[in-house]
């Protein structure tokens, strides 16, 4: 976690005071009109920075990496709170779809290193940015992902779904996987049989690339942060071209088997929130898909 605080050109501080109203952690406060850094407990979020007018605030910068795109360059501008058309992000997040048919050109790496950087715009609890980004970049990288999954749910199903869940506790959980796991043994069935008869991929759907997002030790909210990442970079895929589909099923398998992870050289600190297949869409949608009605709760007090 990022932890070095910032610095105040006390010469071009203006006194205004933003930067202490907005710093979440009590690091800044104003002394003689002047801001100074008073306290200890800075998050690194660069709030201070970005929002002073005088260019007062300096924050460390990183090595760049995050900005220095490779297949496109953003403009840089900040899009302030209603500057942007709404009409215009929901035909964006709805053109998004879930693809399962995917060509076999490959996806080059600055490809997919551009959406990690996009993805790593998302928000993370205090602000730990403790992702993780795993790229399988060509068909040989996500066949050994597919065949340590695919032996994952081969062994639940060669030792029965009893004595395999009685050594996996936390499947018990109510709500937890232990609802999902027997559901996708039915399911991936035919699937395995594919697999082992001539590595026919319904398991990736052929897709050339997938990404595992993930996090290492320390975020205070790993899942919830991973997963907002993940949609940085579903919705960025489609505006670069690209068709993505979520497995959730490998997820399960990283998950409840050690060996998965293994297989890919994630390392065993890290743990995976969500594997993202990549690919040249092979399909075309014509239109956006129904959403049913969620549950939607209003109150006032």
């Amino acid at each position: 976690m990022h932890t070095e605080r910032p610095w105040i050109d006390v010469g071009r501080c203006l006194g205004c005071g933003l930067c202490v109203t907005i710093c979440p952690s009590g690091t800044l406060s104003l002394e003689q009109d002047k801001a100074r850094v008073t306290g200890a407990n800075c998050i690194g979020c660069g709030h201070c920075a970005a929002v002073c007018p005088a260019e007062a605030v300096r924050c460390d910068p990183g090595d760049g990496w995050a900005t220095a795109f490779s297949t496109f360059t953003p403009s840089g501008a900040m899009i302030q709170p209603g500057a942007f058309a709404p009409a215009a992000l929901v035909d964006l997040l709805r053109s998004r779809r879930s693809c399962r048919s995917f060509r076999p050109e490959p996806v080059p790496v600055p490809f997919l290193e551009d959406l990690v950087r996009a993805a790593v715009t998302a928000p993370s609890g205090t602000n730990s940015q403790r992702w993780t980004f795993t790229l399988l970049a060509g068909r040989p990288a996500v066949e050994k992902l597919g065949a340590a999954v695919a032996d994952f749910f081969r062994r639940l199903n060669r030792h029965g779904r009893t004595a395999v869940f009685a050594a996996m506790p936390d499947l018990a959980r109510p709500g937890g996987s232990g609802r999902l796991l027997p559901r996708l043994l039915r399911d991936r069935a035919p699937s395995l049989a594919d697999w082992d008869r001539d590595r026919t991929d319904r398991l990736f759907y052929g897709a050339p690339a997938v990404i595992l997002v993930g996090s290492c030790p320390g975020a205070s909210c790993p899942a919830e942060d991973a997963l907002l990442a993940t949609q940085n970079l579903l919705l960025t895929a489609h505006c670069m071209g690209l068709g993505s589909c979520l497995i959730g099923y490998a997820v399960e398998a990283f998950h409840h088997d050690r060996r998965v992870a293994k297989a890919v050289g994630v390392p065993e600190e890290e743990k995976v929130h969500a594997v993202v297949a990549l690919g040249w869409p092979a399909v075309t949608f014509a239109r956006s898909a129904p959403r049913w009605r969620p549950v939607l709760r209003v109150r006032t007090a």
